[in-house]
């Protein structure tokens, strides 16, 4: 359901607003991305693990903000992306985990066959422990908001992600209304610090942009 991923914006779309103006910042280590001085594209639907390494040191507070559109890719009923904040050391090619980080995750699944992934639309939080090893910390369904989710797929949308790396509570912001956002504890492994994040797609195609 390509409305879905709207949501999937909203929640998971993170990163520092000045990696497009460098290039030499953005290493792509798996999928067809397509990089101008101010868009990050992965095109491959088919790349399950796609993935783009962003340096940018991070420790206290960060804000991460730019813009992202969806391109393709739920025709089949299933596919999500998000971000790893806080990454140590990010893999250099395919990889499930991403050093030590924690993953922000927005999936849809028409016919889940795993049992901790809700079906429909969902939101997801791992911890990475390397990058082969990541846990589920928490798993969220967002069946319910699908269906207001369809008069904004073709809007490019705005987003921002506070994360106080002290305390480990991170905000996400409505893109919709700029005072309003949703609170949650990212972490008790405080403090957060880390040198890349990393975005990720799974069978879908994303524009992210400043």
């Amino acid at each position: 359901m390509k409305k879905a991923l709207l949501l999937l914006i909203c929640f998971t779309v993170v990163l520092s607003a000045s990696v497009f103006a460098d290039s030499m910042k953005v290493k792509t280590t798996y999928g067809d991305w397509k990089m101008s001085s101010n868009q990050l594209t992965q095109t491959n639907l088919n790349a399950g693990m796609a993935k783009a390494n962003i340096y940018a040191p991070q420790s206290g507070t960060m804000v991460y903000e730019f813009k992202a559109k969806y391109m393709d890719g739920l025709d089949d009923g299933k596919g999500g992306f998000g971000i790893h904040v806080f990454v140590d050391k990010p893999a250099a090619g395919k990889a499930w985990g991403e050093g030590k980080s924690y993953l922000l995750w927005v999936n849809y699944d028409k016919k889940p066959v795993n049992s901790t992934t809700p079906e429909g639309l969902s939101a997801q939080i791992y911890k990475s422990e390397s990058n082969s090893r990541m846990n589920l910390v928490q798993s969220i369904s967002l069946k319910s908001v699908e269906p207001m989710l369809a008069k904004y797929l073709n809007y490019t949308l705005p987003v921002k992600i506070v994360i106080d790396g002290k305390s480990g509570m991170a905000k996400v912001y409505d893109p919709f209304k700029a005072d309003y956002y949703y609170q949650f504890p990212l972490s008790s492994d405080t403090p957060l610090k880390g040198n890349y994040v990393s975005l990720r797609t799974n069978s879908l195609s994303v524009a992210f942009s400043q």
